[in-house]
């Protein structure tokens, strides 16, 4: 099987070589894809189905509703220009609401002026790729994307099990304060110097 670039003119790509790496093969990342243009909506398609789970929306209304659903896709790719809401709109209100503010936003655009990009990464978003995409590119940046919700999620479990042994250290230490006849603990003074 093979795909075709993302120039429309580029080399034909064997579809072996689209493995994307991941840490975690247990379950396939869900994507959304958010793409007016149903040739560019299918060469996204085509270029990722085969790594991820795939949402993909026409318009930028949808593509919002997806993102906010229970076990919705965490990583997005928008365009910037859809109907209904602009990629620049969604990635804002993905942005202002805490349960959809980690999804991981990849804007694509043929805007390519220094201006735009930052206009982009100000409104939220946590990439940005011009059109058009060079097929190994993408793959590259969506492999990126990933990484960093790997690194998220594995940030947000050590946290957890540092609060948990934090909580219970000091779970412990109450109850030695309470056992009897144990000698408390002194702080050294200040300024003098013990000797050993």
């Amino acid at each position: 099987m093979y795909l075709v670039d993302a120039t429309l003119g580029g080399p034909e790509i064997p579809a072996r070589n689209m493995t994307i790496e991941r840490a975690s093969q247990e379950d396939p990342v869900k994507i959304l894809i958010a793409e007016d243009e149903p040739l560019f909506r299918k060469l996204l398609r085509q270029l990722l189905s085969s790594e991820f789970e795939l949402t993909v929306t026409e318009d930028g209304t949808t593509a919002l509703a997806r993102l906010q659903e229970e076990n919705g896709p965490v990583l997005a790719i928008l365009d910037w220009v859809m109907p209904g809401m602009t990629g620049l709109e969604v990635c804002r209100e993905l942005r202002a609401h805490r349960r959809t503010a980690g999804i991981y936003v990849l804007l694509l655009t043929a805007r390519n002026s220094a201006a735009d990009i930052v206009s982009g990464l100000r409104a939220g978003a946590d990439d940005y790729v011009t059109k058009p995409v060079q097929a190994e590119e993408l793959r590259a940046r969506v492999q990126l994307g990933c990484r960093i919700i790997e690194l998220r999620a594995a940030l947000k479990t050590e946290v957890g099990a540092l609060a948990v042994a934090m909580a219970r250290e000091k779970l412990l230490l109450r109850r030695l304060a309470l056992v009897p006849g144990r000698p408390q603990k002194r702080e050294p003074k200040k300024g003098v110097l013990s000797h050993a």
